[in-house]
């Protein structure tokens, strides 16, 4: 399709968004941020919740609004008619959980002010239920979680509001932010140097020895998240421009300097070295969290001009289709990475035009 054509189909879809949103026409794709939370709290994965179903055989969570204060936990548990389901099909997510996190049992934890859907999943019985042969016989209910903190100062909230839209650029948390924050850490406290970097390597007698003196010198990382790889950032100052990433998953610690505007400076292996490393990092991601951290996001906005309309869709179309008069910064490519995938593709621009047309 030429470039013309495709520019010229996808602003009419614009027009058919908006007309359908205005209609109330409603998604019910729910994508869920990845929790990068306790490790005994279950990740909720992305998932569609699907189309309600009219045989449910009984299930339902046990309660479907639940209340809590900050840090409480309760116990969600599902009720359903015993001989229709498999009792270990059972699973829990959360499409929120930085506000409300659950493990694998359905232990909910209250973590923030806010709201969240618990998912629960099950399968039929096949020996019980008669299932169509091309149906997965997965049945889907949620309950709501309101959670509420009285023990936070407004100054708090405040600060954990800003600091949460921050982090909704990413697959993680601001730990050591979050931390000072709550006074769970002073705001000056020390932080790790290069040179004690150095001498933890040299201690160490395998990564994962590494990894836990660096927890032991650091509890609080600046940053934990990722999506697909873990990545866990320690900077030596409070911008991030000069800072170690590690990813455990691959068993890697690199060195990473940024200029002002965010920019890769310098990189390398510290551990294993460069020329026993193996892997190919990908450097895209050493200055996403940067960005987030110091630069105001506007989802969408691939022109930095403030705002997401359809200059900004067609802008990231033509440079999709490498037309190579199409320029967009380093900011723009954060703003305008909608899936958060590290990757500007085509299915960007579809979802910037959801977001036009408030349908997503």
């Amino acid at each position: 399709m030429k470039l013309t054509a495709f520019l010229s189909a996808m602003i009419f879809a614009v027009s058919l968004c908006t007309a359908a949103s205005a209609a109330g026409m409603q998604e019910n794709g729910v994508t869920a941020a990845e929790n990068a939370g306790a490790p005994a709290v279950t990740m909720p994965a992305e998932f569609e919740i699907p189309a309600p179903q009219p045989e449910l055989y009984g299930f339902a969570p046990e309660t479907a609004e639940i209340a809590l204060e900050a840090g409480e936990t309760c116990q969600l548990r599902a009720v359903w008619d015993a001989d229709c389901y498999l009792a270990a099909s059972l699973q829990f997510a959360s499409d929120n959980g930085t506000v409300a996190a659950v493990t694998a049992e359905g232990i909910i934890t209250a973590r923030e002010e806010g709201t969240a859907n618990i998912r629960l999943t099950a399968k039929l019985n096949p020996k019980t239920v008669s299932i169509p042969q091309n149906g997965s016989g997965i049945r889907t209910v949620t309950a709501l979680v309101t959670v509420t903190d009285h023990t936070k100062t407004e100054e708090q909230k405040a600060r954990l509001k800003v600091l949460k839209a921050k982090e909704q650029r990413l697959f993680g948390e601001f730990r050591r932010a979050r931390a000072v924050i709550l006074g769970e850490l002073a705001a000056d406290a020390p932080r790790i140097t290069m040179e004690q970097t150095g001498d933890l390597i040299a201690a160490s007698e395998s990564f994962g020895v590494l990894m836990q003196k660096l927890n032991t010198a650091q509890p609080y990382p600046d940053y934990l998240g990722g999506s697909g790889l873990t990545l866990i950032e320690y900077w030596f100052d409070d911008d991030g421009k000069e800072k170690i990433l590690a990813a455990p998953e691959q068993e890697d610690l690199i060195y990473i300097v940024l200029d002002e505007n965010g920019n890769t400076e310098e990189w390398r292996f510290l551990y294993p070295d460069e020329k026993q490393s193996e892997n190919t990092p990908e450097i895209a991601v050493f200055n996403r969290t940067y960005l987030a951290y110091h630069y105001a996001e506007l989802s969408g906005d691939a022109n930095c001009d403030g705002t997401v309309d359809v200059t900004d869709a067609v802008l990231l179309a033509r440079f999709c289709t490498e037309d190579r008069t199409a320029v967009i910064n380093e900011q723009g490519k954060l703003n305008a990475d909608m899936n958060r995938d590290g990757d500007l593709t085509l299915d960007d621009v579809t979802d910037i035009l959801r977001r036009i047309a408030k349908l997503g």
